[in-house]
């Protein structure tokens, strides 16, 4: 390949997109499409608690997402079903050397609707330059347990987010009525990843947010329930009728099991379902 068509291949990327559907189908919540273009798929529905839950694992480009590309992720949750989403492994947005990767998520929640939206970590490696966007639009009888876990760098391998641009914004609508509009701009290097009014040197930062519109859930139950070990920080707020659980610390995989101890605590009061994680996770 000439060096020019290799230019013009890497700034165009993967043009990609996965676009799904739940119907409720005599008490069965059934993954009526599933329409993909290009490198983002879905494995077959799993059933692992009765029909009624439908768990659902994305897959992203196995090599990872680099600068240029753009993905597309639709759900459409239709009225009485109930899904939980979840990745068997890391979102990885690898460096550039220009090209902005852009990842946009939509998820459509209609009434009486159940979305656990559970994915693994996103990691942004050094030099990354990402536009990444996840947006929720809800009724007043949804029901949402959602997660997002961002990672700038790999704390594992001592390589820090010295160089790139992350920005991230994170979107819940409730009957076309903004409850939540948050935005996040991470720069490699800037004094924020340090400084105590910003991430003050930790790594990785995460947001779970609950709606639950029969009130069943506390408050002052959620914000009293700390991580095991101090590895982390965190805080609950209640806002708009949304509990927004947050977290700062040097792991992912820390606040993915605090994240984890939460649902399973939630979820028997919420849902009146116990606690099934995906298998993946166990792998």
């Amino acid at each position: 390949m000439s060096q020019t068509a290799a230019s013009i291949n890497q700034e165009a990327g993967w043009q990609a997109s996965l676009d799904l559907a739940y119907a409720n189908k005599n008490g069965k919540t059934c993954l009526v499409k599933k329409q993909h273009k290009g490198p983002l798929m879905v494995q077959k529905p799993f059933y692992p608690e009765a029909e009624h839950c439908c768990h659902t694992y994305l897959i992203h480009p196995p090599g990872g997402i680099a600068g240029g590309d753009q993905l597309q992720i639709n759900s459409h949750l239709q009225d009485a079903t109930h899904a939980l989403i979840t990745t068997p492994a890391a979102t990885k947005f690898y460096r550039s050397i220009g090209p902005q990767a852009q990842q946009q998520q939509t998820l459509h929640v209609e009434d009486n609707a159940i979305l656990e939206w559970l994915p693994q970590e996103t990691v942004y490696f050094c030099a990354a330059n990402v536009l990444n966007k996840t947006i929720i639009h809800m009724k007043e009888s949804s029901s949402l347990m959602a997660w997002e876990i961002q990672c700038l760098g790999l704390t594992a391998q001592q390589q820090h987010f010295e160089y790139g641009q992350c920005l991230q914004r994170l979107e819940v609508w409730q009957d076309g009525r903004p409850l939540m509009l948050e935005m996040n701009r991470f720069i490699g290097g800037d004094d924020f990843l340090h400084s105590a009014c910003g991430m003050h040197n930790h790594k990785t930062l995460a947001t779970f947010i609950i709606k639950d519109p029969h009130q069943y859930l506390d408050g002052a139950m959620l914000d009293s329930f700390k991580p095991t070990q101090d590895v982390m920080v965190t805080a609950c707020t209640y806002v708009n009728g949304l509990y927004i659980i947050r977290a700062l610390g040097k792991y992912a995989e820390d606040i993915k099991n605090y994240f984890i101890q939460i649902w399973q605590h939630v979820r028997p009061i919420m849902l009146n379902l116990d606690p099934c994680s995906p298998r993946i996770w166990m792998t």
